[in-house]
């Protein structure tokens, strides 16, 4: 039996337990301590704990489950459908435990929960290293690498999950768990892309590599010549070499255009880079041609206008066999023109070291060559059901050309099916960690950037 928390004074002897601050409605921060990178979640917990060490998150569990209320985890924020926050229960907040260690010798960073890829990177990068992270520098390094970790790295290092090398949590019934190599390591494998349905995952350890700057930037092409450019851009990426990842798709520039773009990131050495990407050149009118070496900290960064935090946002994914002729109709008869100003297709590109990984080494089951799109709607205050309209229309027509799971970072709670096939042959054995790890099915509704559905027979 679940009960209703109303007043403040029932969280009173939670709040003692905390090193850090519980943040009730009536308090002058809740709203900003509340508010998540989508604007669009409403959502209202009773009780926020934001926690400051891993016996607060040990404290809030134990307290909340005694008391038969529901809970969620959030880690560093960026999440797309508002499962971190949870009406009338206690939001665990992880996002002040961002503190990250780098060990240059091992060539390793242990960052706790909250961290962001800004923090990684930043922390990193003062020792000529860096590892696989998302594309803008808000997004939390734990919700990524859980769910797999799609990067501009990719086909040099894998996913984020396959550099993921320990990680602890602490579990539904408040104890503190390491998972590695040696202790667990299972857990460790289903962690790898398996979500966060075995608990509360509080630190992760990532291998680094040598890296300090790259060929990056954007290569943008007039709607006219979409179909060429991407007909040719689908023959090139067959054979593109493991340092050359590259983003494709579609925006709409400040004065209104909407045009085609390509964003390689080449991670070797810059001459070898010139000449990777100098057929991309030649797919097409290049109208602007932002290349340039940049620091992996700048490139990251240099995302971040495009997705600020508040705005609203709802995103749909379907995964590509490569962009085949009716997958491009698709894209361009369904998608354009874009709903908004705000709004983007994004297209990612996974091949090389991620693809290498066998099916059955991590939770993350699809791990042949492939396209992820994102149909990404964003808009500020508005009406916000053409934009959904929109994105879950282009989903439908692409989906006759898509592998039949999914991205499960990027699919929401009415999608349990796509969930259970993007595991394929490692669902049951995510089932079997499941019952082991979390019997009780305790982590199932919960933390939303950590773990977005559920796992059930």
């Amino acid at each position: 039996m679940t009960t209703t928390y109303h007043h403040s004074a029932a969280f009173n002897d939670l709040a003692t337990l905390l090193t850090g601050q519980l943040v009730l409605p009536q308090d002058a921060d809740y709203e900003q301590v509340r508010q998540l990178w989508n604007g669009r979640v409403k959502t209202q917990p009773a009780a926020i704990a934001r926690c400051l060490t891993v016996q607060d998150v040990i404290h809030t569990i134990r307290w909340t489950r005694s008391h038969h209320l529901p809970f969620s985890v959030r880690g560093a924020g960026h999440e797309i459908f508002g499962r971190s926050l949870i009406e009338n229960g206690v939001a665990i907040n992880l996002s002040q435990m961002k503190a990250v260690t780098v060990d240059p010798k091992k060539r390793t960073a242990q960052i706790q929960a909250g961290a962001t890829a800004g923090d990684l990177i930043e922390a990193a990068q003062k020792y000529g290293l860096a590892t696989v992270t998302g594309t803008i520098s808000s997004v939390g390094m734990t919700g990524l690498t859980l769910g797999g970790g799609y990067g501009p790295l990719n086909g040099a290092y894998g996913l984020a999950a396959d550099n993921l090398l320990s990680a602890q949590l602490v579990t539904a019934d408040g104890q503190l768990i390491a998972a590695n190599a040696e202790e667990n390591a299972d857990l460790l494998w289903g962690l790898r892309g398996g979500g966060g349905n075995f608990g509360v995952v509080v630190s992760l350890e990532f291998r680094l590599h040598p890296l300090t700057t790259v060929l990056s930037g954007l290569l943008l092409y007039p709607l006219e010549q979409a179909r060429t450019v991407l007909h040719r851009f689908n023959e090139f990426i067959a054979t593109a070499p493991d340092e050359l990842t590259i983003r494709s798709g579609f925006l709409q520039t400040p004065d209104g255009q909407t045009l085609l773009f390509l964003s390689p990131t080449y991670c070797g050495s810059l001459e070898m880079g010139e000449q990777a990407i100098a057929p991309l050149r030649t797919f097409g009118t290049v109208l602007v041609d932002r290349m340039q070496s940049v620091s992996y900290h700048e490139l990251i960064h240099s995302n971040d206008a495009f997705s600020p935090k508040g705005r609203h946002y709802y995103i749909q994914t379907q995964s590509l066999d490569g962009l085949q002729t009716e997958a491009i109709k698709a894209l361009i008869e369904q998608g354009l023109p874009l709903p908004s100003p705000f709004s983007a297709i994004n297209i990612h590109h996974f091949h090389g070291a991620a693809s290498r990984v066998g099916v059955s080494e991590t939770a993350f089951a699809l791990r042949q060559d492939h396209l992820m799109v994102e149909l990404i709607a964003a808009w500020e205050q508005d009406d916000e059901q053409r934009y959904i309209q929109w994105a879950q229309n282009l989903s439908q027509a692409l989906a006759p050309y898509a592998f039949k799971g999914g991205y499960i970072n990027l699919l929401d709670e009415q999608e349990q099916e796509r969930v259970r096939l993007a595991f394929g042959s490692n669902y049951e054995r995510l089932l079997d960690l499941k019952q082991k790890y979390d019997p009780d099915d305790v982590f199932r509704s919960t933390i939303g950037h950590l773990a977005p559905y559920s796992l059930t027979r």
